[in-house]
């Protein structure tokens, strides 16, 4: 049997921490890590809200580093909501004891808590699962941005611009596979990334040969990017948040999410193309 990353005792823990916050709160706070509740899940356990942590915790292998990661993620927003609290609450040293306590629990699994982060060496292994598109299409891009564009309808915008960065970086992952490009598949910064895949499929705004409009185009690209990276830090669930963004600021990640990836599958398929008629000995496309 593998080992568990986070032990079933921290997860009791911060279970009992949960119970206290009522049913909408728990949903926001594990559904902004981008976990799902197994509803048909019935555990052995008494109320109704920690029947709803047990189900969210049911739909994940907790040997598995991608779910420790999002379940450390919720863990974070619990932590960040107690702080929270304890600004407002008449009683701010035991709030203060509570979260204290989640650290240590937390630190007993191997993991340290360091500027609003739960960080430990297990997270770091290079057999890293990486969530995978079902395929490089325009279908399963579109899936991915449907799921993102229902976590706006339901006010949760910094869950669906984490969902849009999740697909751009899931997406530059799949293309460097494609590629047969050598990367970390534990590589989180899309921007380094992007550089790979622009190298890959010729994107580069330095590039020779390129019409002038073009290079502005692919620059643009490349700085879209870089927006993507630092509002996911500061306005999505991938680490604590420094603001609340606007719907409209998540109905703009999401779209522009949407149509980087089309572009990428496009220059994907036309060099693939190319590739394949050069080696063939036919005459390769060529484009405006």
């Amino acid at each position: 049997m593998k080992r568990e990353i986070i032990s079933k005792a921290s997860r009791n823990e911060f279970r009992e921490v949960l119970s206290g916050f009522v049913l909408r709160e728990i949903e926001m706070i594990f559904e902004s890590a981008g976990i799902s509740a197994k509803k048909d899940f019935q555990p052995a356990v008494t109320g109704q809200r920690r029947t709803l942590v047990e189900q969210y915790y049911a739909s994940l292998d907790h040997s598995s580093v991608n779910d420790a990661r999002r379940l450390t993620s919720a863990f974070e927003e619990l932590i960040e909501q107690l702080c929270r609290f304890k600004e407002q609450s008449s009683d701010p040293e035991r709030t203060q004891r509570t979260i204290d306590d989640l650290i240590k629990r937390m630190a007993r699994d191997g993991f340290r808590y360091q500027e609003g982060h739960f960080l430990s060496d297990a997270l770091k292994l290079t057999s890293v699962e990486v969530p995978s598109l079902l395929s490089i299409d325009e279908a399963s891009i579109l899936e991915h941005v449907e799921k993102a564009r229902s976590k706006i309808e339901i006010g949760d915008n910094a869950g669906a611009i984490s969902s849009a960065y999740t697909l751009v970086e899931t997406f530059l992952k799949e293309l460097l596979k494609k590629t047969q490009a050598e990367t970390k598949l534990s590589e989180g910064d899309i921007r380094k990334l992007y550089n790979e895949v622009s190298k890959r499929l010729n994107l580069n705004p330095a590039g020779e040969g390129l019409e002038s409009y073009l290079r502005g185009i692919l620059q643009g690209l490349k700085d879209q990017i870089s927006g993507f990276y630092d509002l996911a830090n500061k306005a999505g669930d991938r680490h604590a948040r420094r603001y609340n963004p606007a719907r409209r600021h998540a109905q703009l990640t999401v779209n522009a999410a949407f149509t980087l990836c089309e572009f990428l599958l496009g220059s994907y398929e036309y060099e693939h193309r190319k590739t394949s008629n050069i080696e063939s000995g036919q005459k390769g496309p060529t484009e405006a």
